[in-house]
């Protein structure tokens, strides 16, 4: 079937917001055929002046905002009426997204880069973006959290969502609203005050994100004054990083504990955060310094692959034609190619039926083979003439990830030259990857049936996405 709006063709659902709907669409016109997202808006919304607005006026903040960890939009068109923003299709996961395969926190390098580059996209859209007009946009996202900050699959952090965003730039629709909006624990403590935002609210957002990305859980914070800090210090105390000094350590504590101070003159800017940051990378020993490239190609990817693909078809309310599904998404929706039949309702009668022969014929077979032994199974019973051969030692799958360049030699002998899933013994194994270089390292791991190690780069890899573990380099 092919799904199309406009000049766009639909290829897959990314995800649904309360007013929205986020697609994967192919520009029909653009002989290279490349993928943008689209966000439009629902049908249902299509006449609220106020949601269109703050649309519009959302589309407008971002196609002026010029930096690379920020998502580019391209332009505010209309299809049938509708506002649809055309964004640039980011390949890459969300970072509460790798929290789930991350429990106790992502890799401490990791987190730290991804916080280094949010404050310095923080930083543009509030001090550097420029509207029309050559002044300052002043941009405060108002909303930053780990579900509104992506990771690419080749490395690049980049900041979505900027839909209750505050700024400063002509041609405004919407109005701010004396609602609060934001997203809890998330939120500095004077927005609930009723107190102007400023970009001390971001800063407070992005010192929450990054403790959540250290420690796996958002930290706890108390909207008493009196209470905060006290709750802040002791939390910030289950912070420990592999490879990082005690002093070290203590200056990242320190570092989140002015982000996430109550008082929002004792934070520090963006841009200082930013610098702080990149500081702290340097106090983390080499040895458990993971690159964010490489970690992008060695997590990232496979669990961006693995996404669940939702057509516009299976986002259909049950019992709703998928077609007019299509067109409360899009609104100018076509179908070229006829729907499939559903299946039978006689469907599962007959499978139940071919179950039902295959028992059957499996019983007579066994039936066959016990007439011929005397009543006994060989192997069994007082017929057995013979000790049966001691069972073979089990083997167990696991999926090994690793860099195009190199290619691996597991336990046993087998050799794989891409990533993929072997068989092993249980228990202790020996995986060696050669480089093209001429490199080899040499790593062990405890496999498990539905193991995944995974290479992550600095003579490192991970098991089970847990904490990485050094290998031995013999070239």
């Amino acid at each position: 079937m092919r799904r199309s709006a406009g000049p766009f063709e639909i290829l897959e659902i990314l995800g649904e917001g309360s007013f929205g709907t986020v697609c994967v669409a192919r520009v029909q016109t653009d002989p290279l055929r490349r993928r943008v997202a689209l966000k439009i808006l629902k049908g249902a919304y299509a006449q609220n002046k106020k949601i269109v607005k703050r649309i519009r006026d959302e589309a407008r903040l971002m196609s002026a905002m010029s930096h690379p960890s920020i998502v580019r939009v391209e332009r505010l068109m209309e299809i049938n009426g509708r506002p649809v923003v055309v964004m640039e299709h980011v390949q890459g996961v969300s970072l509460d997204q790798l929290l789930l395969r991350f429990k106790s926190g992502l890799p401490a390098a990791i987190s730290l880069e991804v916080l280094r580059q949010t404050c310095l996209a923080l930083h543009a859209a509030y001090a550097e973006a420029v509207g029309e007009d050559g002044h300052p946009l002043r941009v405060i996202h108002r909303d930053i959290k780990p579900s509104n900050i992506m990771l690419s699959i080749h490395g690049k952090v980049k900041v979505l969502d900027f839909g209750i965003a505050r700024g400063e730039f002509e041609g405004r629709e919407a109005r701010t609203e004396s609602v609060v909006m934001g997203s809890r624990p998330y939120m500095a403590p004077e927005r609930l005050d009723g107190m102007s935002d400023t970009p001390a609210v971001d800063v407070y957002s992005a010192g929450m994100t990054l403790y959540e990305l250290l420690c796996g859980k958002p930290m706890n914070l108390s909207i008493n004054p009196n209470s905060h800090a006290q709750a802040m210090n002791r939390q910030l105390q289950f912070i420990q990083v592999p490879g990082m000094s005690a002093a070290a350590t203590e200056d990242l504590r320190d570092l989140i504990r002015k982000m996430c101070s109550y008082n929002r003159d004792y934070r520090f800017s963006a841009l200082d955060c930013s610098r702080e940051l990149e500081q702290l990378l340097y106090a983390i020993d080499r040895r458990y310094h993971i690159n964010i490239e490489e970690f992008a190609r060695s997590t990232v990817l496979p669990i961006y692959e693995s996404r669940q693909r939702t057509q516009p078809e299976e986002g259909a309310v049950p019992d709703e034609e998928p077609d007019e599904f299509l067109k409360e998404v899009t609104g100018a929706v076509t179908s070229n190619t006829p729907r499939p039949a559903r299946p039978s309702s006689n469907t599962p009668y007959l499978f139940v039926a071919v179950l039902a022969v295959l028992v059957i014929a499996l019983a007579g077979l066994a039936a066959l083979k016990w007439a011929r032994h005397g009543g006994q199974l060989p192997g069994i019973g007082p017929v057995a003439t013979t000790q049966a051969d001691p069972p073979a030692e089990g083997l167990v799958r696991v999926d090994l990830w690793f860099p195009s360049e190199a290619h691996a030699v597991v336990s046993g002998g087998t050799v794989m030259q891409m990533r993929g899933r072997a068989r092993v013994p249980a228990g202790s194994n020996q995986l060696d990857l050669k480089f093209d270089d001429g490199g080899e390292v040499e790593c062990l791991f405890e496999a498990h049936d539905g193991t995944v190690v995974r290479w992550v780069g600095d003579d490192r890899i991970s098991v089970d996405d847990g904490d990485a573990v050094p290998c031995r380099r013999i070239h």
